[in-house]
Parts: structure tokens; C-alpha cells; sequence
């Protein structure tokens, strides 16, 4: 825009500004009210009467609430969960067999929702049923009469028992003593021979016969040499012979080297260990009898007497009662292993619908895992965060309203079930979860997870001719609180009592006021009219909810 043109626009709004004091200053309420509440305004018609004056065009109004029924609601958003949902798991480990629901199917408590493979619990099964068996034969033979052969063998393993106690007893024998001497004497000849090597008798041998191998070597190459020229030269005896004299001069030399070597580090500690372990044998048998021996001894003797007697008078009244025992565990865990067979069929725990399948077919699945879910849709509830300012005007057993962002128009009916003991903060503020159940019969296209407002009343709230103004419409005056009351389309000063700040409005009292009063002022909580509720924290917000608590 040039200069030229913001100069005209700078004139006009002087010329404005002039005419609307003019105006104003025609009767003292008019530059009062003018001057507090509209700031200016166009130009309207003469005032009707003295202390009211026509309300200029343009001027904002908004419609008094009372305040008995907006403040005495408690209202808090969260979304719709199903009341009763219960995740099923399986009781036993297997692959699974079949799955027989889709998510979205109706069942009953009791129908079979998928199946594991029985192939393992039927062998299960099956060990049980070998361990009883083993069980009561085991009590059947405590009961039977002892057959004469077996006492006889309980007999003889007692008297040998008892000769072997009397060896223990008289020690070792003179011959055993002299052969573990010998042993030892040998042992450590063996070893002298390693360090010493051979003597010169058999290396005089040794050589001689490496020196016969030798000459029987050269002789037969010589022959061999003969008849190299033939084609058939290795076809011939003289190749044998050259043959078997390479391979027994071969023989003689690694003899001769094996016994002209020394002795290895492994040859020498092995004839040391042969050494220490025949001289601890004669060691142990000059120590014979030992106190251990002799209890070894005894306790065998103790063991084979028991045993005859045990045969003799047949099993004492524990060996039986342990037998017992051991066959009502056998029954226990047979009756264990066809309930866990029982098992592999895993079944709804309720009437309702199919939320979620975990699991497929031919997947193998342990002992407790989560396989599935079923709900009882017909049964919901609503969860809303309500202030502690305002938990207390609630209690169980109280009816609710409540409004669904996804089905507007509609009012579902609820009742307060449960009020949290617990609190949680969020931002500073105090809330208290508080549940609705939802009457079941009037859920037509409800489902879990919509966002809901609920709205609880709370008669004692605020007094009956109390009422909601904007903030911005009470001014102070000479006769206290004052309100610009605008009716048919006339302004007037009308004095209040004012109370206590929700958000954007403040609770006055007055006898003048009533219902359908406009005042000068505005609000930024609407949505759609001057329809409003009151948050948790008691500030205003608009129609249609807000996330998080309170709308």
C-alpha cells in the first residue's frame, strides 16, 4: 500500500474514534459500560431508558450457565476395555496339532480352541503305567515265602562272607609275601637294564648276525646283478632272494640300532613306575590286616547275615511300607500323566469371542506359553483418571453418563464400580483411576479401545442460583463486581458476587441474573454453541472431550 493510502486509512480511524466518543458521552452509563466493556463500537440508536443503553454492533456476548449443573458434573475421558479378558495357555510342552479358531469366533466355555500332539504324552502314559506294574510286583514279592533256593545262596554268600573275614584276619601268606618281593626284584632289574644297555655278549651277537645279513645281502645282489638285463628279471628267483635279504638285513640293523640306543625318557619312567607300585603292594601286604580291610570284612559278613535273615523271617514292616509308598507314587504319577493328556486339548475358560491366536499348527510350544485369548465382549468398561479434587464427590454405585467420540449422539449409561486407593501424577497433578461398567444391554457398535467422556453429577457442588460468567465480564465498579447483562439486545449493569475461578469462567451470584442472560465478554471453550463441561481440575474444556482425563 503507498503512503497515500495508509494516510486515508489513518483519517478514517480518527474520524471513527470521534464519532464513537461522541456517542458515548451521550448519558453517563453509556461511557461507563462503553469504556469497560467494548472498548467502541458502530454507532447504535438512542438508549431506551435511563441506566440501560442498546448494545453496539459487533459487541461480544456470551450466554450465562448455571452453575449448579455444569460445576456439579465430574467429567474424565479414557477408552472402552472389555471387563472380563483371559489369555489361555497351554498346560503341557508339545508341537501344536491343529488350530481350530480364528480370531472373531464366538465360543463357549469348554469348546476346544487348538490341540497338541499326543504322541509324547501318550508315552508318558505309558512309562507311568511300567512304573506301577514294577511297583506292585516289588510290594508282591515282600509278601511271598522265601524259596528254599534262594536262602540256600544266601547261605553260601555267608560263609564265604565269613572265610574271607578269617583270611583278612591271619594276613597275608608267606608265598604272597615272597612273590611281591620278586615282583619288585624284576621291576627294578628292568630298570637297571635300561640304564645300563645291552651287554657286550649280546652286542657281540647283535653284530654278527647284522654282519651275516649283511654278506647274504651283497651275495644275493650279486646274483640278482647277473640276470638285471633280462625282461623278466624281476620275475625271477634271484629278485626274491635279493627280497627277503634286504628285508632280513633291514630287520637285523633296527635290532642293533633298538639295542645300541639309550634307554627313552618314557621306557625309563615306566620300569620307575613299575618299581612304586611293587614295592607299595609289599608294602600293603607287610601292613595286612588294616582297620579298613578288616571292617570292609566285617561289613560284608553284616550285609550277607541280614540278607539270609531278611530271607528267613521274610521283610520287616518298613521294607513294606516303603514298597506301599513306592506304589502310590507310581499310582500318583500315572493319574499325573493321563490328566496331562487330558491336557493336550486346550479349552475356552469362558463364554466370548476369540481375541487373539498366538500359535500354528506344527509349532512346538512349552509348558505355560500364551496361546490364545478369548473376552466376553457383552461386558465393558470405561477407565478414567478423575482429579483428587474431585474424587471425593464420587463412590461406587453412582450412574454415569457417557458419550463416545465414535458414535455421537448417543448417551450410553454406566454406574462407578471402583475407585482406585492408589493414585497417579502426571504433570503435577494428583489423579485416581476410576472404573465404569457399562450397562450390557445398550452396547449396540461399541467397541474396545474407543475413546469415551464420562460425566458423574455431584449434587452438592455449588448452590442452586449460582452461575457461570466469562472472566473477562465482571468488571470492578463502585457498587462492587459488576456484569454487562445484555437482554433484547439492551445492556445493563447488574451487581454479582463472585466466587471461585474455572478456567476461563467465574461462579457469581445474583438475584437479577436468570436463565438465557447474555453479558458483555468472551470464552475460547467452545465447540458448537455455549455447551461446556468442566475438567477434572475444574477449568473448562470443550464439548467432545480431550485425551488424557477430563473434558
Amino acid at each position: 500500500m503507498s503512503r497515500k493510502g495508509w494516510l486515508f486509512v489513518l483519517i478514517l480511524a480518527v474520524i471513527l474514534a470521534v464519532a464513537l466518543y461522541f456517542f458515548a458521552t451521550g448519558t453517563e452509563s453509556g461511557r461507563q459500560m462503553l469504556a469497560s466493556w467494548t472498548g467502541g463500537g458502530t454507532p447504535a440508536a438512542a438508549p431506551a431508558a435511563q441506566g440501560e443503553d442498546v448494545l453496539p454492533e459487533g459487541t461480544s456476548t456470551v450466554q450465562i450457565q448455571p452453575a449448579a449443573s455444569m460445576l456439579g458434573e465430574v467429567s474424565a475421558s479414557g477408552n472402552i476395555d472389555l471387563v472380563t479378558l483371559r489369555s489361555v495357555a497351554v498346560e503341557v510342552d508339545g508341537a501344536v496339532d491343529q488350530v481350530l479358531v480364528n480370531p472373531g469366533d464366538t465360543v463357549q466355555r469348554g469348546d476346544v480352541l487348538l490341540t497338541i500332539a499326543t504322541t509324547e504324552l501318550e508315552r508318558g502314559v505309558r512309562r507311568a503305567e511300567l512304573s506301577v506294574e514294577a511297583a506292585k510286583t516289588k510290594l508282591e514279592q515282600l509278601t511271598e515265602v522265601a524259596d528254599p533256593a534262594d536262602i540256600a545262596a544266601a547261605e553260601a554268600d555267608l560263609a564265604e562272607a565269613l572265610e574271607t573275614l578269617e583270611e583278612t584276619r591271619q594276613g597275608p601268606s608267606a608265598e604272597e609275601i615272597a612273590a611281591a618281593r620278586s615282583t619288585l626284584a624284576s621291576a627294578q632289574a628292568r630298570y637297571d637294564e635300561l640304564l645300563q644297555g645291552p651287554s657286550a655278549a649280546e652286542l657281540t651277537q647283535l653284530s654278527a648276525d647284522l654282519r651275516k645279513k649283511e654278506v647274504a645281502l651283497q651275495k644275493a645282489q650279486e646274483d640278482y646283478d647277473k640276470i638285471a638285463w633280462q625282461t623278466s628279471a624281476g620275475m625271477t628267483s634271484q629278485a626274491v632272494a635279493l627280497q627277503d635279504a634286504t628285508i632280513d638285513y633291514e630287520s637285523a640293523l633296527a635290532a642293533y640300532e633298538e639295542a645300541t640306543a639309550p634307554a627313552s625318557t618314557s621306557d625309563l619312567e615306566s620300569a620307575r613306575s613299575s618299581i612304586q607300585d611293587a614295592q607299595a603292594k609289599l608294602d600293603d601286604l607287610l601292613k595286612s590286616p588294616t582297620e579298613a580291610e578288616l571292617a570292609g570284612a566285617e561289613a560284608k559278613v553284616a550285609q550277607a547275615r541280614a540278607s539270609l535273615t531278611e530271607l528267613q523271617t521274610g521283610p520287616s514292616a518298613l521294607d513294606r511300607r516303603d514298597a506301599e509308598i513306592a506304589l502310590e507314587q507310581a499310582i500318583v504319577d500315572l493319574e499325573e500323566a493321563y490328566t496331562n493328556l487330558s491336557k493336550a486339548k486346550v479349552v475356552s475358560p469362558i463364554d466370548g469371542v476369540v481375541i487373539d491366536v498366538a500359535v500354528e499348527s506344527g509349532e512346538r510350544v512349552s509348558r505355560n506359553a500364551i496361546v490364545s485369548a478369548v473376552a466376553d465382549a457383552t461386558q465393558l468398561e470405561l477407565t478414567v483418571n478423575v482429579a483428587e479434587i474431585d474424587v471425593v464427590k464420587l463412590a461406587p454405585g453412582q450412574s454415569a453418563e457417557i458419550e463416545i467420540d465414535a458414535i455421537p449422539g448417543r448417551t450410553f449409561e454406566g454406574v462407578v464400580d471402583y475407585i482406585a486407593p492408589s493414585s497417579d501424577t502426571s504433570s503435577g497433578v494428583v489423579y485416581y483411576p476410576v472404573t465404569i461398567r457399562l450397562d450390557s444391554e445398550l452396547l449396540q457398535g461399541v467397541l474396545p479401545g474407543m475413546t469415551a467422556v464420562a460425566a458423574m453429577q455431584d449434587t452438592t457442588a455449588v448452590a442452586e442460583d449460582a452461575w457461570l460468567v466469562p472472566n473477562n465480564a465482571i468488571r470492578q465498579q463502585d457498587e462492587g463486581d459488576v456484569v454487562a447483562v445484555v437482554r433484547d439486545g439492551v445492556m445493563q449493569r447488574v451487581v454479582v458476587i463472585s466466587g471461585s475461578v474455572q478456567g476461563e469462567w467465574t461462579v457469581v451470584q445474583s438475584p437479577e441474573l436468570r436463565a438465557g442472560d447474555q453479558v458483555v465478554g468472551s470464552v475460547t471453550s467452545f465447540m458448537g454453541g455455549n455447551n461446556i463441561r468442566f475438567g477434572p481440575g475444574g477449568g473448562s474444556v470443550p464439548m467432545g472431550g480431550a485425551p488424557g482425563g477430563g473434558r
